[in-house]
């Protein structure tokens, strides 16, 4: 019977690992959306790129294109939905002709705020 019990132990245990896995990575990917959009959409608004500026762009392109992940994932692990906003500001940026109206400044600015929730409720958890 004790046998048993170890092993339960040892799945919640793991299942816990990596719950606190994913969520590292996920605020990860959220910390770096919050460096990295900022300056796309600033690039998304010149007419003219220089190489070094077309080349980030480019780059930033290809970090979210090679993300694959499930919006719900930030909705399951932090009761939030900012992986379904990152996901919008990108796909409003990336689209984004310079001269043009465009969503990505409102989006900009939802993320924004859903970030800085989010940092807040990361300092009090760890205060804790």
């Amino acid at each position: 019977m004790e046998n048993k019990l170890a092993k339960k132990r040892f799945i919640q245990t793991s299942a816990i690992q990596q719950i606190n896995e994913a969520t590292i990575v996920l605020k990860h990917f959220i910390e770096l959306s919050a460096k990295l959009l900022p300056f796309f959409n600033e690039l998304s608004k010149k007419s003219v790129l220089l190489p070094q500026e077309l080349s980030d762009r480019n780059k930033i392109i290809e970090v979210y294109q090679s993300y694959g992940f499930d919006t719900s994932t930030s909705e399951i692990l932090m009761e939030s939905d900012i992986l379904e906003v990152i996901q919008q500001t990108f796909k409003s940026i990336e689209k984004r002709r310079p001269g043009k109206d465009s969503d990505s400044d409102k989006l900009m600015t939802i993320f924004q705020n859903k970030h800085h929730q989010l940092v807040q409720n990361w300092r009090l958890t760890d205060m804790n």
